[in-house]
């Protein structure tokens, strides 16, 4: 009875990680979906999240320390960032980062992956450095609504700014000691 109980507890656990998909009310959809390109100056990192998987749970995205947005599944979050050397960090259960280093006038891409944590999604990012066709692309950007912060977004930030800092100094220590090899990078070349 017991073994029967397990199974049917994580099933509903899986198909709750993989069938539903909740809207981050911390963020509006952009209802003209215009051609995504870098403003005058900047360079555009687009983050995409184009799978249901774990869409009950969102992820919170940050530029080092100032909060670009939050993703939820089948969403997209085009940055104007400023080119460079940047920090991304992404929060779920526990959070992970990404090392940048972005060309003005260039657009780059990176998917948010949700993966099993403990207690809710841990999230991963996945920068695209030329191993992805250009129709996959295409086709991510196709299949998610882009998004932009709400005042319930920035307000959001601001009520969770020291829990967010704590994660953020916990585990960038951890990360940066992670192998080369296992460091996520989004490398300037990978730019189009």
């Amino acid at each position: 009875m017991v073994s029967i109980l397990k199974v049917g507890v994580l099933a509903a656990i899986v198909a709750l990680f993989s069938a539903c998909t909740v809207m981050s009310p911390h963020m509006s959809v952009v209802e003209n979906n215009a051609e995504l390109k870098p403003e005058a100056g900047k360079a555009l990192l687009v983050f995409v999240r184009p799978s249901s998987y774990g869409g009950v749970v969102q992820a919170t995205i940050y530029d080092d320390t100032t909060y670009i947005g939050t993703i939820s599944a089948n969403t997209k979050i085009a940055y104007q960032a400023n080119p460079g050397k940047h920090m991304f960090m992404v929060i779920g259960e526990s959070a992970d980062f990404m090392q940048a280093d972005l060309a003005e006038g260039k657009t780059y891409y990176a998917k948010v992956a949700a993966r099993m944590g403990v207690w809710k999604a841990r999230f991963s990012f996945i920068p695209e450095n030329g191993q992805t066709s250009d129709a996959e692309i295409n086709q991510w950007l196709k299949e998610t609504k882009l998004t932009v912060i709400n005042d319930e977004g920035k307000k959001w930030d601001k009520e969770h700014r020291e829990s967010i800092m704590q994660k953020h100094d916990e585990y960038l220590v951890a990360w940066k000691n992670k192998e080369e090899a296992g460091k996520q990078t989004l490398m300037k070349k990978s730019g189009k």
